[in-house]
């Protein structure tokens, strides 16, 4: 098995259902960090809630709790360490633009405010400059699919060599940002990106890279006024290298 196959085999490519590297902030999420922390089954779980095991099942396949259950959930999350416990350990991020999924984006054609054009909460507080990045395609389903907004650094913070074998968010040398499991090209400082399926991207030069720090709903997304941003040229799944300006 050569270096290639190895990376994926360990990082789920070759899986009907890839791994899932980094928690969003999915309520199901929560759920799942919380019954790990209080060692609970989902009848406990249930139990504590007044409600019935097949609600709690259903959270977790992603079918969202309402009203006081919802706030119930989180106060246990918070009280059992999972959530930060105070009201203000929380950030807005700005979404700065799209990231390409099965669609190529060149971000030259977004004019994207400085402020972006969205924003999402995250709830928790980070020491570096992080940004929102939406998703635009399904070459990475069922991960990541198209809406959802991934938080990345804004500026690189590891090596790419280092996140090889990972899912990234990287940005060609010539502009176009993709969102790929990041293996080693054949030749000196070139990279593969994998996706999930569709055709890989092969021997690409990659001038930023970050780690996908957590992926939002795109429900949690709060809409600024409309902006003029261009929308993203899809390739139809089928995407390729990209090209080199002249």
């Amino acid at each position: 098995m050569d270096e290639t196959q190895a990376i994926k085999s360990r990082c789920g490519l070759d899986c009907h259902y890839p791994k899932m590297y980094n928690w969003g902030m999915e309520i199901s999420h929560v759920i799942q960090a919380l019954l790990a922390a209080r060692g609970w089954t989902q009848e406990q779980f249930a139990e504590a809630l007044q409600t019935k095991q097949n609600n709690v099942s259903r959270w977790l396949a992603g079918v969202e709790p309402r009203g006081t259950v919802r706030d119930q959930i989180l106060a246990m999350a918070r009280e059992s360490g999972v959530l930060d416990p105070e009201p203000g350990g929380r950030m807005m991020i700005p979404i700065m633009g799209y990231i390409g999924a099965g669609a190529e984006i060149d971000p030259d054609y977004e004019q994207v405010p400085p402020d972006g054009f969205d924003q999402v909460e995250l709830p928790l507080q980070l020491e570096e400059e992080v940004i929102g990045l939406q998703v635009r395609g399904d070459s990475m389903l069922p991960q990541y699919a198209d809406g959802v907004v991934v938080v990345v650094y804004r500026q690189q913070t590891r090596a790419t060599s280092h996140l090889v074998g990972e899912l990234a968010a990287v940005r060609t040398v010539d502009g176009r940002r993709y969102l790929k499991m990041l293996l080693p090209g054949a030749k000196p400082h070139t990279y593969n990106l994998e996706s999930f399926n569709a055709k890989p991207i092969i021997g690409v030069k990659i001038a930023w890279a970050s780690e996908i720090i957590a992926t939002i709903a795109p429900r949690h997304v709060r809409r600024k006024s409309k902006s003029k941003e261009r929308k993203p040229r899809s390739t139809g799944g089928h995407e390729s290298a990209p090209r080199r300006r002249n």
